[in-house]
C-alpha cells in the first residue's frame, strides 16, 4: 500500500515517483533549495511540496494550503 504522495507521477516529465521533502537525500535537498520557487515560499511551506528528482518540477500540495 502506498502512503502519502508516494507514487504520484510528475506532470512535466512523467517520472513515476515524486518525492516529499523528507524523502529527498541531502544532495537532492541542496538542489531543491536552489529552485526558482525557493524565493516564493518559506522553507516550512516548501516542505509540503513534492519534487521530481528527474526534472526538478516542484508541485505545490494544494490540499494542505489554507484558503
Amino acid at each position: 500500500m502506498m502512503k502519502g504522495f508516494q507514487g504520484k507521477m510528475c506532470p512535466r516529465c512523467h517520472h513515476a515517483q515524486m518525492k516529499r521533502w523528507t524523502d529527498l537525500s541531502g544532495d537532492e535537498k541542496f538542489l531543491a533549495e536552489r529552485l526558482p520557487m525557493s524565493f516564493e515560499f518559506s522553507a516550512e511551506e516548501r516542505k509540503k511540496h513534492l519534487f521530481c528528482p528527474r526534472c526538478w518540477f516542484e508541485d505545490i500540495d494544494r490540499t494542505t494550503q489554507t484558503v
